[in-house]
């Protein structure tokens, strides 16, 4: 049995559009750089890498880590793959996460994970109990004596309620909560000022405009604006915000455990901003909402839950990037060039855009104010948010890679 634990991390699938091959194109620059992170903080025996594309593969086995090569099968199946696993290569403790966890996760943050598994108890942490991807267990062997969810999000109280396991909550920071599930997750990076270099080459090849999250970050630290946060928004995030935002906060928060509750499945969603939009029609609801806000952040998926809508990866992911043109299903093109069409920067995505997507932001504008006001001397500046002016094109192009 190897003696130090293990950090095991999962990256795979198909990508069928642009920006799916975005999503994954980062991802795996985010997985690089963990290793790397895993290897400076020293308190993992091994990082295994568990995936289906041998160009990542063969870039993981440059940096020394162990690659486990997927075997072909029907489905992916996330609990079995770590099952197999710990009954082959038998390590004391595991740390899994997946390729999209934690990109803005530190070194020391890692080293703390490898020193909590290595105190030899048994526990089962997490980054989210309830819905995990970051999960740390010792002995790794618990994993054996349950039956393995198809998913990481359900591990943690897996092997609480099967195996007996006290659950260990990991620290609340910035690098355990953030990941990479949705292009809006990607433009988050773009302008977060600690995002790693192999990650920032990656995103700055696919040449993304940027101007909608700017403007957004910025009025996170202007006292003269309002933002409006809509979505599946927990307590901790809103009490962050209110502790260290310089704008004022609109807050509405609906469906929180829609999909684990499978209420999105059963059609039980309903929603007051779906009603909201029901009744103002999608350009009407952005023209009321520039009136009590000089920037957005949407959780789309709870209105798309509401009205019933089952769309495509490619519809949401085009929808998070504001390319209305792309998008085949009639209601989230509608939606998505009215919030296009808006005043004001209007930001669309899943529940990691109001959640960890938003800390990110206000921390890197922090971060820049603080910057500025160390190399001036001065009171920091007020960033000025537009609130009118010409609007943003509503068309837009498909997102390409850039040659050369």
């Amino acid at each position: 049995m190897q003696a130090q634990p293990v950090l095991v991390i999962f990256e795979g699938g198909a990508a069928a559009s642009d920006p799916e091959r975005m999503l994954q194109d980062v991802r795996s620059a985010i997985v690089l750089e963990q290793i790397e992170k895993a290897q400076l903080a020293g308190t993992f025996g091994a990082v295994i890498l568990c995936t289906d594309r041998p160009e990542l593969a063969a870039q993981a086995a440059a940096l020394g880590a162990d690659v486990d090569l997927d075997p072909p099968a029907p489905a992916f199946h996330f609990g079995q793959r770590l099952q197999q696993l710990v009954r082959r290569r038998r390590p004391a403790a595991v740390c899994c996460m997946g390729g999209a966890a934690g990109p803005l996760l530190t070194a020391a943050e890692l080293a703390d994970i490898g020193r909590l598994l290595s105190a030899g108890r048994p526990l089962a942490a997490a980054n989210n109990i309830y819905s995990a991807d970051i999960v740390a267990f010792s002995p790794a062997d618990a994993i054996l004596m349950i039956d393995p969810p198809a998913i990481d999000n359900a591990l943690p109280l897996a092997l609480h309620r099967d195996a007996g396991l006290p659950v260990v909550p990991l620290p609340r920071s910035l690098g355990m909560q953030l990941d990479v599930d949705t292009p809006s997750d990607v433009l988050v990076l773009a302008v977060h000022s600690r995002t790693g270099p192999r990650v920032r080459e990656r995103i700055q090849a696919w040449n993304l405009d940027l101007e909608r999250i700017q403007r957004a970050k910025a009025a996170l630290v202007d006292p003269h604006v309002d933002v409006f946060l809509y979505g599946r928004i927990n307590a901790a995030l809103f009490q962050y915000l209110d502790q260290h935002s310089r704008c004022r906060i609109r807050l509405l928060s609906e469906e929180r455990g829609m999909k684990a509750l499978g209420r999105d499945v059963r059609g039980e969603v309903r929603a007051v901003l779906g009603f909201a939009l029901e009744a103002l029609g999608m350009a009407g609801f952005f023209r009321c909402l520039e009136t009590l806000c000089s920037a957005a952040f949407l959780d789309t998926r709870v209105l798309l839950a509401h009205a019933g809508r089952h769309v495509s990866v490619a519809d949401r992911f085009y929808s998070d990037l504001g390319y209305p043109d792309q998008i085949h299903d009639p209601w989230l093109r509608e939606l998505t060039a009215a919030a296009m069409g808006a005043s004001f920067p209007v930001i669309l995505g899943g529940h990691g855009l109001v959640t960890g997507g938003v800390w990110a932001l206000l921390d890197s504008a922090m971060n820049e104010l603080q910057e500025s006001k160390e190399e001036t001397g001065m009171d920091q500046p007020k960033p000025a948010i537009s609130t009118g002016g010409d609007r943003p094109d509503a068309g837009g192009t498909a997102i390409q890679p850039r040659r050369g």
